[in-house]
């Protein structure tokens, strides 16, 4: 249940994806059968480890 902007573990944040990005990642998220914002935290969560190992 929503918690509004801010909880223990999570803040809401607001930011705006072209359209065409958006359609890519609803494909590739339902292929992979998951939520687009699971998709886009897994995906920012891969591209912070690479820059780690850097």
């Amino acid at each position: 249940m929503a918690t509004g902007r801010n909880n223990n573990s999570s803040k809401l944040k607001n930011i705006r994806f072209p359209h065409d990005v958006i359609e890519q990642i609803d494909e590739q998220a339902k292929k992979e059968n998951t939520n687009f914002s699971a998709w886009v935290i897994a995906s920012c969560r891969e591209k912070l480890a690479k820059s780690k190992k850097k």
